[in-house]
């Protein structure tokens, strides 16, 4: 059995207020920080509601999986599902590469290494169950455990440069991070077993021939459209995002009478209330003009 690592990640400690203080000079409070920003030794947490961004940041390593990271995305992301203000999150790699997956070598040559607890590979489920529409960038290879959280994400697009590969079997290895789950679901069973057990390098328009991969872009302007979508996406009323996300979900576990019957609450749900408020302001911002209710003058 080899060692077990926390479960948690680091706690953030308060930094010491070393600033001069001046006669008359009022501190003010620094912005608070979110607690899905860390501090962390791996990732790279922006949030800007409504959307967040998720960079593996091992640049020098080329983004490769250590056990740090595995505790480390799985904290931030806890964190992020319980963000009721954010709607996008998305998920890339700081550099030319997304996620090659574990450096193996130091773990099997290590007779007892040190293994993240069991509990933190439910980071795909949180991909694939949180509230939010998480988004992989695929900026770069994407391989083995990179591989899976992409594949547990709603969408996936990818620069034309990014190559995919299951690479497990290769390895001597079985799959990790529910990838036989989200490429049943994400390709179907066939696909999904040719991948598994037949494991070839995809190229980025592989990878959209099969459905893997929504869009592809130019490597020159995969920022600028990967920003573009994001935005377009951040820009729609949170609570139309996250109730299609809602939706998909209960789709997957509902026969189709049953989930009509639920669709069809939610869906009016936005006609009434608060919901109905952003619905109007929806519109409006499509250049929309809603009709004003006939009034009935009261007859004498």
């Amino acid at each position: 059995m080899g060692k077990s690592l926390p479960e948690h990640g680091p706690t953030p400690e308060e930094p010491a207020d070393d600033r001069p203080r001046q006669p008359g000079r009022v501190l003010t409070a620094e912005p608070s920080r979110h607690p899905a920003q860390g501090p962390w030794t791996t990732l790279d947490v922006r949030v800007d509601a409504p959307v967040a961004w998720v960079r593996f940041n091992r640049p020098a390593a080329h983004n490769s999986v250590i056990p740090a990271m595995m505790i480390e995305i799985h904290a931030a992301l806890t964190e992020l599902a319980r963000d009721d203000t954010l709607s996008v999150v998305v998920l890339t790699g700081a550099g030319r590469t997304f996620c090659p997956g574990a450096d193996l070598t130091a773990a099997l040559t290590d007779h007892n290494p040190d293994l993240p607890p069991v509990a933190v590979y439910q980071s795909a489920t949180l991909l694939h169950e949180m509230p939010q529409l998480t988004i992989a960038a695929v900026n770069g290879g994407c391989a083995g455990a990179g591989f899976a959280w992409a594949a547990a994400c709603d969408l996936r697009i990818a620069t034309a440069r990014a190559r995919f590969s299951v690479a497990f079997p290769q390895l001597g290895l079985t799959s990790e991070l529910g990838l036989p789950w989200t490429l049943s679901r994400a390709l179907g069973g066939a696909a999904a077993r040719d991948l598994c057990f037949l494991p070839a390098k995809l190229t980025a328009d592989d990878a959209r021939r099969i459905g893997l991969v929504a869009r592809v872009f130019p490597d020159d302007r995969f920022e600028a459209e990967v920003d573009a979508m994001v935005t377009e996406l951040g820009s729609r009323p949170r609570r139309a995002v996250r109730g299609m996300k809602a939706n998909i979900l209960l789709a997957e576990r509902s026969g189709l009478a049953e989930f009509v019957d639920a669709e069809a609450r939610h869906h009016q749900s936005f006609f009434t209330g608060s919901a109905r408020a952003e619905s109007v302001l929806a519109l409006q911002n499509q250049g929309l003009q809603l009709k004003q209710p006939e009034t009935t003058e009261p007859r004498s």
